[in-house]
């Protein structure tokens, strides 16, 4: 398991690092963000033996105050594991706002065990939340 906590902090250094993408469009800079994001991430798995399905992302514009966000979800299939993974992102700042991890033997994939839950504005004075059903209602708050 820390193999896996080791990638999800490369990929999100490998996200925040990634270039604003300034003067786009929302619709614009969402559709990099998402391909750079589902290619990173087929990379980094695929080298540890792991593969990506179900990719996708919802698109949200508050150009009222300056956010293009990302609902980003997909899962990973690893060993005898599976990954659900989800991400709530800003596309011009490449800020992530909230997140959720939870891992499942294959047998039993729609039961994860919550590994990060965790969400707010302010990242650095993160909230927590127990479930995805948490996760799904902080998200919806945040992008309305």
């Amino acid at each position: 398991m820390s193999a896996v906590r080791s990638t999800l902090v490369l990929a999100f250094c490998a996200a925040l690092a990634s270039p604003a993408l300034a003067g786009t469009s929302c619709s614009e800079a969402a559709e990099a963000s998402a391909k750079n994001y589902e290619h990173e991430q087929g990379i980094i798995w695929g080298k540890l033996g792991g593969s990506i399905r179900d990719f996708k992302h919802v698109e949200y514009d508050k150009s009222l105050d300056s956010r293009c966000l990302l609902d980003f979800s997909f899962k990973i299939a690893h060993q005898d594991e599976i990954v659900t993974t989800r991400f709530l992102v800003d596309a011009y700042q490449r800020k992530i706002y909230a997140t959720y991890y939870g891992v499942a033997k294959k047998a039993n994939e729609g039961q994860p065990k919550v590994l990060t839950c965790n969400y707010g504005y302010n990242y650095n004075e993160a909230s927590y939340c127990t479930d995805e059903a948490e996760y799904d209602g902080v998200v919806a708050s945040m992008v309305k």
